[in-house]
C-alpha cells in the first residue's frame, strides 16, 4: 500500500504577514447608531451611506439619485452637529448659495449650549404686527458669563427701507409675527453666535438680497462705463465737426462692439431677472441707434 506524500506549508513572505498583522490589528471601520442618526467615521463608508440615501424614496425629491448632495449633506450634518434628515429638510441651495430654514437657525442657537434658556423675543408696539412701530428683538443668557446678549431691533422702518416686503413671494405681507421672530432669531446668531450656522444666511434672507444686488451693481458699472465712453466719443466728434450726420467711423464701430461686449460679458449670473435683461436690451438699442446714419444717439438725454 503507497503512503501519501506528505506536504511541507511553505512559509508566507514576510510581506503578506506583515499586511495580515496590520488587518488584524487595525480597527474595524463601523457607521454608529447616534440619537442623530447613522454616523459614519470614514469617507468610504459615507460614500456608500450617501449612495444607499440617494437610492431612498424617504429623502427628499432633490437628493434623490444624486449621492454628491447626500455627501455634502452628511458633511454638513456632521459640521452643524444634527441629523443628516434635518440638513436634507431645512438646507437649500438659492441662487448657488446654501441656504438654511430659519427654524433650523433657531434650533441651532438652542442646542448650541451656549445659553442658559432657548431664546426669547422682546416685543415692542403692541400685539399687532402689521402696526408701523411694532418692533422685535431676540435675546439669552450668555452661559458663560450670565450677561443678557440681544440682538438687532427688526422694525418695519428696516423692512421697507430694505424692500424685503415688496420681494416676489414675501412672507412679510401676509404673515408678518412670523418673519419678525425669524429675522430676530437670524440676527441674533450673527451678532452673538455666528459659528452655530457657520455663516450661512437663512433661505428667505438670500431670497431678499439675492443676485439682484450682485446683478444691478455688475450692471450699473458697466451701463456707466458704456456711458462713460460714448460721452467722451460724442464730446470729440463735436470737437471735431462731426455732427454725425456721415455715419459713424470705423473706429466707433470697434468701440461700439466692445462697448455692447461690455453689457453681456459683465453679467454673468445665470439667474437673471427680469429687470436685468429689459436693462440690458434697452442699453443694446440706444447703441444700435447711437451708430444708425443719420441719427443721434439720445443715450445722454
Amino acid at each position: 500500500m503507497a503512503k501519501k506524500q506528505q506536504t511541507t506549508k511553505q512559509p508566507e513572505p514576510s510581506e503578506v504577514q506583515d499586511r495580515k498583522m496590520e488587518q488584524t490589528l487595525a480597527p474595524k471601520p463601523s457607521v454608529a447608531m447616534t440619537r442623530r442618526g447613522f454616523e459614519p467615521s470614514t469617507i468610504e463608508e459615507a460614500w456608500r451611506f450617501a449612495e444607499a440615501l440617494a437610492q431612498s424614496e424617504m429623502v427628499p425629491d432633490r437628493y434623490k439619485g444624486k449621492p454628491r448632495d447626500c455627501l455634502v449633506a452628511l458633511d454638513l450634518a456632521g459640521r452643524l452637529g444634527v441629523s443628516w434628515l434635518a440638513i436634507m429638510q431645512n438646507v437649500y441651495s438659492v441662487y448657488g448659495s446654501l441656504g438654511m430654514e430659519a427654524k433650523l437657525c433657531t434650533s441651532l442657537i438652542n442646542m448650541s449650549g451656549l445659553f442658559t434658556d432657548p431664546l426669547d423675543y422682546e416685543v415692542m408696539g403692541g400685539d399687532d404686527p402689521f402696526k408701523p412701530d411694532y418692533k422685535i428683538r431676540a435675546f439669552a443668557t450668555r452661559k458663560s458669563t450670565g450677561k443678557v446678549l440681544y440682538g438687532p431691533w427688526i422694525t418695519w422702518k428696516l423692512i421697507k427701507a430694505e424692500g424685503w416686503d415688496k420681494k416676489n413671494g414675501s412672507k412679510w405681507a401676509t404673515m408678518p409675527d412670523v418673519m419678525f421672530h425669524y429675522r430676530a432669531a437670524s440676527w441674533f446668531a450673527n451678532r452673538h453666535c455666528p459659528e452655530v450656522k457657520m455663516g450661512m444666511m437663512t433661505t428667505d434672507e438670500i431670497q431678499e438680497v439675492g443676485p439682484k444686488h450682485v446683478e444691478s451693481t455688475v450692471v450699473e458699472k458697466g451701463v456707466n462705463g458704456l456711458k462713460e465712453r460714448l460721452a467722451e466719443r460724442y464730446k470729440i466728434q463735436q470737437a471735431e465737426g462731426n455732427d454725425g450726420e456721415s455715419g459713424p467711423t470705423d473706429t466707433e464701430s470697434q468701440d461700439r462692439q466692445i462697448e455692447e461686449k461690455i453689457v453681456d460679458n459683465e453679467v454673468t449670473t445665470e439667474n437673471r431677472s427680469e429687470e436685468t435683461q429689459a436693462k440690458i436690451n434697452e442699453q443694446k438699442e440706444k447703441l444700435q441707434a447711437a451708430g444708425a446714419g443719420g441719427k443721434k444717439s439720445n443715450l445722454f438725454k
